[in-house]
């Protein structure tokens, strides 16, 4: 789910403060915080700030969901919701450009988006296709659940939106929060509408094959955790928000599983061979009593962005970014 910890049990957000590391040295030098063609390159910061506050994000005014950039770091689109998502079941994607002062420009409805509920963009690697989340019709059928499409460049614009197959998409639950790895490798999370027992989400991947995709497979437990016996919260089992590195060795992704620091934590996995490590917290530098969730990873993984949301301070959910090295993501 785009977010999912703020469901009517969870929507008393604790007013959590951020643990701070000690001020960076001399010897800490700023990373580009995206690709390493992005010449203008500005400073990732080492411990987690407000990404373009005001332009992008708005998280007194509205709802933010999942940010993507270009790999030159141009580009970017994110979602917005005036209202809790999934809710309304209803939000829009826009698109910035960086501006040659260093600054976002304003945010436009992306020219895909805009008409139906699309949530959760992605920039493939190549930045040849953009996948998403959607509530829009299948062949002409209206549908209520919430599936993966794409969209490809056409020269400075986007073709139409084309719906993924059964391999991926499912006809009785939600599909969200898409990323792919270089090698074409499709990460995202299934899971049911609302929370109901015996119903939780996992995070699947699906290989690309031709122009299509292989059968979706669920991570391991090593990821994925499952439902306890007698554990009353419906969403204690939901791990979802799969954000994958390039080269398909690092994902971050956000838990709500027992132990963490508040509501949605970010946790991390990383590939070894075929063998996913157990997931780990990515503690208290990002991890709050707020609410974290959404990753993105810049190209060349020296940043990450996130959200963070505090409904007890009318907070709906701001993009923050921090870079890689205080982490420890391997």
């Amino acid at each position: 789910m785009p977010c999912l910890p703020l469901f009517a049990a969870r929507t008393l957000l604790a007013c959590g403060s951020l643990v701070l590391l000690a001020a960076c040295n001399d010897d800490d030098a700023p990373e580009p915080f995206v690709g390493p063609d992005f010449q203008s390159a500005s400073p990732s910061p080492a411990i987690p700030v407000i990404f373009s506050p005001g332009v992008i994000s708005i998280g007194d005014r509205m709802w933010q969901w999942r940010l993507t950039l270009s790999p030159n770091g141009k580009q970017a689109f994110f979602s917005r919701s005036a209202q809790f998502f999934p809710f309304t079941r209803a939000a829009t994607i826009y698109e910035t450009r960086l501006q040659s002062d260093g600054t976002w420009s304003t945010p436009i409805v992306a020219p895909f988006s805009g008409t139906h509920s699309d949530i959760d963009p992605f920039l493939s690697p190549d930045n040849q296709r953009l996948y998403f989340s959607s509530i829009r019709p299948v062949n002409g059928a209206a549908r209520q659940d919430i599936d993966i499409w794409y969209v490809e460049r056409r020269g400075d614009g986007w073709g139409t939106p084309v719906h993924l197959g059964p391999e991926v998409n499912s006809t009785d639950a939600d599909e969200l929060y898409p990323s792919a790895s270089a090698d074409g490798t499709l990460y995202f999370a299934s899971g049911p509408l609302f929370p109901q027992a015996g119903k939780h989400f996992d995070i699947y991947s699906a290989e690309r094959r031709g122009t299509g995709f292989a059968a979706k497979v669920a991570l391991p437990a090593a990821i994925n955790t499952q439902p306890q016996t007698g554990v009353a919260d419906l969403q204690a089992a939901w791990d979802f928000n799969p954000e994958i590195s390039v080269d398909g060795k690092t994902l971050v992704f956000t838990s709500l599983r027992p132990g963490g620091f508040g509501l949605g934590d970010l946790y991390v996995s990383t590939k070894t061979g075929t063998t996913w490590s157990q997931a780990r917290n990515l503690g208290p530098l990002v991890n709050t009593a707020d609410d974290e969730y959404h990753a993105t990873l810049s190209r060349n993984g020296q940043t990450l962005w996130f959200v963070r949301a505090n409904l007890g301070k009318q907070i709906r959910g701001d993009f923050y970014h921090v870079r890689t090295s205080a982490l420890n993501l391997k």
